[in-house]
């Protein structure tokens, strides 16, 4: 048995302390970048990563372009669960282990407890409709509204009920395939405005929406047409006519128990059995006696009750029966202001236990990170959105396989990192060379100054033939030298270099945070690469 555990709280702070980061006058200085041209040996695998000093520089090294996180570019997320027909939704429930509400068990067909909807509405499930079996039917209606309706509790006829969290909206570029963008409570409104949809208006403190069954007891019975003597206006004691009552269909002997409710014509509305008397087959009623209209005797309906006792007010609820054993507690009115709520059943039988799921304090969507466990989240960077060359310094015509997050870089030949008034947007990484005339080297060939490719003060990979004077490289290791001949492995081009322009950053200057290889990416006019990253904390 375990004797601690470290809070998933913990985990939403630290996301949350991310995104905050990149807020303010002394913001986080982070870039995405683009990296790698040199082919894998296999072109559809690429391979790991490992993370070592080695394997830190060597991505640094391959580094082609960047571009920087602002504000705006980084969001919590979660996985993206789209609401389907014919699936089954964990439901909310204060007692069981967070990671199991968060997490879907596929052979049971069985998704976490929140939903995303086609119309970009995002939903808790804060009731299955499950029975005391711990059995819950699939949800065959989609979940609609938002919380101008029951303060965005939405019960639908497959008997689940969903609480309206917000709505993403439309264009919102933190939306994937594989995630769902989450707001924080620190959010500005204008941002909430811009990509989200929801109000204030809908938390309600103390909800109380869901009682779960978790043994179901013995002998409970409900009673139909059950004739009783007539009765005048104010009478408490009624005489039933006959002590056989036929429930849904049998015939059993016996009569009612006390607290259960009583309806019928002639009957208050609130009415209850105080007490019954088997021996001379009377039952009194509580002080709310009977109303005008019974003089001539009715067929009373009795039925097992629940009597919500707790700190809140106005729940109320019934129950399901099966053979005796009640099966499911349904929350008719939903309660408010309950931070302690139990559910106490009156009726024929025994030995019946429920419990009471109490929502979060403050309400539902009052804190959604909180409520969702958004742990992780989205860095997201276009590049050649409007400009596809980004002022000419992310090329056309280039392939790359690595991208990746990098955090703090110095400028280069500087001895500290850039600031919020030094870091520019977007920049280049890649060595410039001019160099004088002769055999064409290749691109992504290995490339040295130095008496042979084993022995040689600096060597580096061709990133591109931009002209015939003019080349870029990448994997620059050791100090490049103007007048000195730069010879290529391959080609066995060797021509003299006559200037050198340095890439924007010092070579592994930068933390490198997050590093991931894909397939080939060849950039093309009028493409723009839309990369999103998703750190998990």
């Amino acid at each position: 048995m375990a004797t601690k555990y470290t809070s998933k709280l913990q985990s939403l702070k630290s996301a949350e302390q991310y995104v905050s980061g990149f807020v303010g006058d002394d913001p986080e200085i982070q870039y995405i970048f683009i990296g790698n041209s040199i082919p894998y040996s296999d072109e559809a695998s690429p391979p790991d990563i490992t993370e070592s000093v080695d394997e830190n520089a060597s991505v640094d090294n391959s580094i082609i372009a960047a571009k920087r996180v602002l504000a705006s570019d980084v969001n919590l997320v979660i996985p993206r669960v789209d609401w389907t027909r014919d699936t089954k939704y964990r439901q909310f429930d204060d007692k069981i282990l967070i990671d199991d509400s968060i997490s879907g068990v596929t052979s049971e067909n069985l998704k976490p407890m929140y939903v995303i909807t086609s119309d970009r509405n995002v939903y808790k499930c804060l009731s299955n409709n499950s029975n005391s079996a711990g059995q819950s039917p699939d949800s065959t209606v989609e979940p609609t509204g938002d919380y101008t309706t029951s303060n965005g509790v939405i019960s639908t006829a497959d008997g689940y009920i969903w609480k309206y969290m917000y709505q993403v909206r439309s264009g919102n570029k933190f939306l994937s395939s594989s995630h769902i963008p989450v707001p924080t409570r620190n959010v500005s409104s204008s941002e909430t405005d811009t990509i989200f949809n929801l109000d204030p208006t809908g938390v309600v403190e103390g909800e109380l929406t869901t009682i779960v069954v978790t043994d179901g007891g013995t002998g409970y019975r409900n009673f139909s047409n059950v004739t009783v003597d007539a009765f005048v206006e104010g009478q408490t004691v009624i005489g039933l006519s006959s002590t056989i009552i036929d429930n849904t269909g049998l015939t059993a002997a016996g009569i009612a128990a006390a607290n259960m409710s009583v309806r019928g014509t002639g009957i208050a509305s609130n009415a209850l059995i105080s007490s019954v008397d088997s021996t001379n087959a009377t039952i009194t009623l509580t002080e709310s006696a009977t109303a005008d209209g019974g003089n001539t005797g009715n067929n009373l309906t009795i039925t097992t009750r629940v009597f919500i006792d707790g700190d809140g007010s106005d729940a109320a609820a019934n129950v399901t029966l099966a053979d005796g054993v009640i099966t499911k507690v349904t929350v008719d009115t939903i309660g408010t202001g309950y931070e302690k709520a139990n559910a106490l059943i009156f009726g024929t039988g025994s030995g019946v236990l429920t419990r009471s799921v109490l929502a979060p304090k403050f309400g539902h969507a009052y804190n959604i990170g909180k409520d969702l466990v958004a742990n992780s989240v989205m860095v997201t960077a276009k590049i050649g959105d409007i400009d596809s060359t980004e002022s000419g310094l992310v090329p056309l015509g280039i392939d790359f396989r690595q991208i990746g997050l990098l955090r703090n870089p110095y400028k280069y030949g500087e001895s500290s990192a850039v600031n919020n008034s030094t870091a520019n947007q977007v920049i280049s990484q890649v060595h410039t060379v001019t160099i004088s005339t002769g055999l064409s080297y290749q691109e992504d060939e290995f490339v040295y100054q130095g008496s042979s490719n084993t022995v040689f003060s600096a060597s580096a990979r061709v990133h591109r033939v931009v002209s015939s004077s003019l080349i870029e490289l990448i994997d620059v290791v050791g100090t490049l030298l103007v007048a000195r001949d730069l010879v290529g492995d391959t080609s066995g081009a060797s021509r003299t270099v006559t200037s050198i322009t340095n890439p924007e950053f010092e070579p592994r200057s930068a933390d490198i945070l997050y590093v991931e290889n894909i397939t080939p990416v060849t950039r093309v006019d009028g493409q723009a690469e839309d990369i999103k990253l998703v750190l998990q904390f």
